[in-house]
């Protein structure tokens, strides 16, 4: 408020917090500071906090409400077409913490999005609630997300980020309201979340190593997805990632791999563990024919999956075929897949359930149900 911010929710306060974040980044204290007041809602366009900044830590404090400029025509495009609403760069030793609320306002997005308004005037791309880009040690905690455009929290470019206690929603039906969207990064985890959307609950891209997916309340939404990966015959580079302790409810997805013919790399040290699946389309999946479909073939190039353990694993699917692993073929077969102990029975509706694989080699130890085709 000492930068002018008014909070009512009808004056644009972009300003206030542009000069409040320049203040509390410049500034020579050991601990540089900016609170967003309780009781207060803030109406605000495109941010940019911009790093390096000079005190470690530097906490950013939401109590009130913040919402994004909800039409779309009030909006520039960002680079390469990405339009950020809020996001941090270059900021190394950064906690955003708080009982407050960001709302992105994306219900005018998603009216002219193109997958369901198909037109000369429909768009793709929307902006991002929270972005956090060639960042370090990062702290997002405690703090509720709504109704982004698109994608509510993308990190790209970042290490040791900690994302811990965040609930997200958005409509069951919005297009590509992905929860956690992260590319090009290491040392991430997201914990004791929960997320409700349109798209992945937690989404995973190209170049992503030492993930912890852990203690997650996933649904409705498409689950947790490694890609998808590999589009245009892209060389890939996933391994490390750890999605324990999560319950998928009404979900398209389970726990899902999705590459696309072509692409070359891999994706390897996957770990599924202590999954719940209520009612969840497809559980247990891998997909490598993924944006091909119904004209899908076998290639001499393909990402290559390997070491994938699946354990620990109950509930119900809402499709027949429960555990799909459908590889690439011959050339590049997924390797080195494990399951244990995985207990899958009908939902409602659905009398029998069975498994599917295609060019996978593995073993399976303990109660599998449906049986294993590994």
């Amino acid at each position: 408020m000492k930068y002018g911010g008014v909070g009512d929710g009808i004056v644009d306060d972009t300003s206030a917090f542009q000069k409040a974040w320049e203040n509390a980044c410049k500034g020579s204290s050991k601990m540089g500071s900016v609170n967003v007041p309780a009781g207060k809602v803030f109406l605000l366009n495109s941010l940019h906090f911009t790093g390096p900044c000079l005190p470690k830590p530097l906490l950013f404090t939401i109590d009130g409400e913040m919402i994004a400029q909800s039409d779309p025509k009030k909006w520039e495009k960002g680079e390469n077409g990405v339009i950020p609403w809020l996001i941090f760069d270059q900021v190394d030793g950064l906690v955003i913490t708080g009982r407050g609320l960001l709302d992105g306002q994306g219900k005018s997005w998603w009216d002219i999005h193109c997958r369901d308004h198909p037109g000369p005037n429909c768009i793709w791309l929307a902006p991002t609630i929270m972005t956090f880009s060639n960042s370090q040690n990062v702290t997002l905690k405690g703090l509720m997300f709504r109704n982004s455009a698109q994608v509510h929290v993308l990190v790209m470019g970042s290490q040791n980020v900690n994302i811990d206690n965040v609930k997200i929603t958005s409509p069951e039906a919005s297009p590509n309201t992905d929860g956690v969207h992260i590319t090009s990064s290491s040392a991430v985890s997201i914990t004791h979340t929960d997320i409700a959307t349109g798209d992945d609950c937690v989404s995973i891209g190209d170049q992503v190593n030492n993930l912890n997916v852990t203690f997650v309340n996933c649904g409705p939404g498409h689950g947790v997805s490694i890609g998808s990966l590999g589009r245009g015959g892209t060389e890939v580079a996933v391994e490390n990632i750890r999605v324990w302790h999560v319950n998928f409810k009404g979900t398209t997805n389970g726990a899902r791999i999705k590459t696309w013919p072509g692409g070359t790399g891999f994706v390897r040290g996957i770990e599924f563990f202590d999954i719940r699946f209520s009612s969840v389309q497809n559980p247990i999946i891998i997909d490598q024919f993924y944006g091909c479909a119904p004209n899908c073939t076998q290639t001499r190039k393909a990402v290559h999956i390997d070491k994938v353990r699946y354990m620990k694993m109950s509930g119900t699917s809402a499709t027949k075929v429960a555990m799909k692993l459908n590889c690439s073929g011959e050339s590049v077969p997924c390797s080195n897949l494990f399951m244990r102990d995985i207990d899958l029975s009908p939902a409602d509706g659905i009398d029998s359930l069975s498994s599917v694989c295609s060019f996978v080699h593995g073993s399976a130890q303990g109660i599998i149900r449906p049986s294993s085709c590994l």
